[in-house]
């Protein structure tokens, strides 16, 4: 799957940190905030490795990257 520079690299910090849920931030996009407390959740309980979610969440937010783009303009600033 091409993923589009509508968002940041995969490789920026701040997406360990959304998945984890280190980084204290309400999303406005809903799905985004259900799924980023489920990751973290599951995380932290040993059910899933960090960096699945890492990928997970980013083909989501490339899927969608228009209806994220608000949010991701919030965490990431510039990319």
């Amino acid at each position: 799957m091409r993923f589009s520079s509508n968002i940041p690299s995969k490789d920026r910090i701040e997406w360990g940190l959304i998945v984890t849920g280190r980084l204290d931030y309400k999303f406005s996009n809903f799905v985004l905030q259900m799924k980023t407390t489920e990751y973290a959740n599951s995380i932290k309980g040993g059910e899933l490795d960090s960096q699945i979610a890492i990928d997970e969440l980013y083909e989501l937010c490339a899927k969608y990257s228009l209806a994220v783009r608000e949010d991701l303009i919030k965490i990431f600033k510039r990319w």
